[in-house]
């Protein structure tokens, strides 16, 4: 037994060495660093939330050597940012494509780097689900739920599973219970739209939206699948919805297709793919139902 723990001991020590050599410590925040991952040649990617300022931004190497970053862009919703480093000097990571790697109760390492050393965290892939909207607005292609305890520099570090190929992006920051794995998948998009424009265009109606019971009598009257849908409480008039003729009052039941029970519906749709595209939206107004085709815009940016 004690022979089979010290090669565990052993083989995960040898691991997050391995790793470490394409992780960097960022530091763009007060205290704390925080980790990056070498994407790319000279590209890193590391968590929007651990960078407090646009400028100014440094990145040391596992060699010690500390080095200028660019800031390239950052998506709040999915917390990921793009930093560009010249003269990087060491390895890109390796990224595993096996999505049988990822399944709950997969053994995971959370690799990051302080300014002195590299730090691990061990531990399990707990819960994996679909596609979700984060609370910041981003969309994830899986929600990767990891039980492991992250030190605060690990953020933006590199989750590895078992092979000690990268799976996902280390985040504190889109839930209040447990660590996320941004998958693979998603920092693929993020980084190739930062890489392009700087940031990840989402969609924009110009409404203020919330849940509405819709009548019995209604609902049979129209023949309405559900009971529920969203009122407009505010409208604005040089915005989408507004320009194609929507009114404060009016109740969305459906948009592109898609019920809308919940604001989370209306935000799937909107996704960066709908923005410039023509999206018929199902209204009920004075007890019966109007068709709007609405051109969605891009939402405007903070500043």
């Amino acid at each position: 037994m004690a022979n089979s723990l010290v090669a565990l001991s052993e083989q995960i020590a040898s691991t997050v060495e391995q790793v470490a050599q394409s992780i960097v410590s960022v530091h763009a925040r007060h205290r704390f660093e925080s980790s990056g991952v070498h994407w790319s040649p000279e590209i890193i990617v590391t968590a929007d939330h651990a960078l407090r300022r646009d400028e100014g931004i440094r990145v040391t190497a596992p060699d010690g050597s500390k080095l200028d970053a660019e800031l390239v862009g950052r998506d709040p919703g999915t917390d990921l940012a793009v930093l560009r480093v010249k003269r990087l000097g060491i390895p890109v990571i390796q990224k595993d494509e096996n999505p049988a790697t990822t399944t709950p109760g997969g053994v995971v390492l959370a690799v990051g780097r302080s300014k002195d050393s590299a730090v691990a965290a061990f531990g399990v892939i707990s819960n994996i689900s679909g596609p979700s909207q984060t609370w910041r607005g981003g969309r994830l292609d899986q929600v990767v739920r990891l039980d492991l305890s992250l030190h605060p520099v690990g953020a933006g570090g590199a989750i590895v599973g078992a092979p000690g190929k990268l799976i996902g992006i280390a985040t504190p920051a889109l839930s209040r219970v447990s660590v996320f794995a941004i998958p693979l998948s998603t920092v693929t998009r993020v980084t190739d739209s930062l890489l392009a424009h700087g940031r990840v265009p989402r969609g924009y109606l110009g409404v203020g939206l919330q849940p509405i019971a819709i009548p019995e009598h209604l609902r049979s009257k129209l023949n309405l699948a559900s009971s529920t849908g969203l009122i407009a409480i505010s409208v604005e008039n040089e915005g989408p919805a507004g320009q194609a003729g929507m009114s404060i009052g009016d109740v969305l039941v459906e948009l592109g297709g898609r019920a809308t029970q919940r604001t989370e519906n209306v935000q799937e749709v909107l996704s960066s793919e709908a923005v410039g595209k023509r999206i018929e939206a199902r209204i009920l107004r004075g007890g019966n139902l109007v068709e709007l085709p609405i051109t969605i815009a891009e939402r405007p940016r903070r500043g």
